[in-house]
């Protein structure tokens, strides 16, 4: 298996590992890994998520193998992507992942971004036109990272993506991605909680209805006892809705099964 979603430092601001405890980390669990670290334009001060990519390169190819991976993620903005473009276009990255962690100027994990809402049923709206937006106009991207990013802060007594309720933003999502053969991510972080795997699940069986063929699989580890978590619960998922799991070298998918 491969964790294809993990975040070190000093590359990620919030990175809490080094790269030889992730390493260490694979050893132990026999894992393929990628390194996805944040590179998130003109995000919401006073956070910044940047790195340089010349001393990431510097610093991790003599690391660099068949298990071992270069990626990033980027923060999909429509201000940012002319960026973006540049960003990912002027270095060899094996797999980049697409995020929404901003939305309307605002931070995700920011109370005052739920607060400038009536109720969650707009919120979660305009998280999901903002994804749909950013998709439509920025394709430089493999994996889109986290669909339910938005449930880890949200202030509700329910703060879990059901599809039902939101069906009418996730469908064209989904149609968009499957009509550029991209994958979407299985994100474990919230694995945890059953309601979130339920979720999840009803999730990927619909983007596979809607023509989706593959996903990515990652812990979104930013510390080293995150490397791998649940990966396995989420292989297993994956299968059940008859969804590959693809790890990307050199931009280009690879089932897992087959390397």
């Amino acid at each position: 298996m491969y964790d294809t979603h993990l975040h070190t430092k000093p590359f990620s601001t919030d990175g809490e590992m080094v790269l030889a405890e992730v390493l260490m980390r694979k050893e132990e669990t026999g894992l393929g890994i990628v390194l996805t670290e944040h590179m998130d334009y003109d995000f919401p001060p006073p956070a910044v998520y940047a790195f340089d990519a010349d001393n990431y390169f510097k610093a991790y190819t003599p690391y660099r193998s068949d298990e071992v991976l270069l990626g990033v993620e980027i923060g999909l903005q429509q201000t940012v992507i002319d960026k973006n473009k540049k960003f990912v276009g002027s270095r060899p990255f094996d797999m980049v992942i697409g995020s929404i962690h901003a939305v309307c100027g605002k931070d995700l994990y920011d109370l005052s971004y739920y607060q400038s809402f009536p109720d969650k049923k707009s919120a979660y709206d305009a998280y999901l036109k903002t994804m749909y937006e950013n998709i439509r106009d920025f394709d430089d991207f493999d994996t889109l990272g986290h669909m339910d990013y938005i449930c880890r802060k949200a202030p509700y007594d329910d703060p879990f993506l059901h599809f039902e309720d939101f069906r009418e933003k996730i469908d064209p999502v989904f149609m968009l991605l499957a009509e550029r053969g991209k994958s979407l991510e299985i994100n474990t972080r919230l694995f945890g909680k059953k309601e979130a795997v339920k979720e999840m699940e009803i999730l990927c069986r619909r983007f596979a209805q809607l023509g989706g063929k593959t996903v990515t699989i990652g812990s979104d580890a930013h510390g080293a006892a995150g490397v791998g978590n649940y990966l396995e619960n989420a292989y297993k998922l994956a299968d059940r809705c008859g969804l590959t799991p693809v790890v990307y070298k050199e931009r280009k998918a690879q089932a897992i099964d087959s390397l």
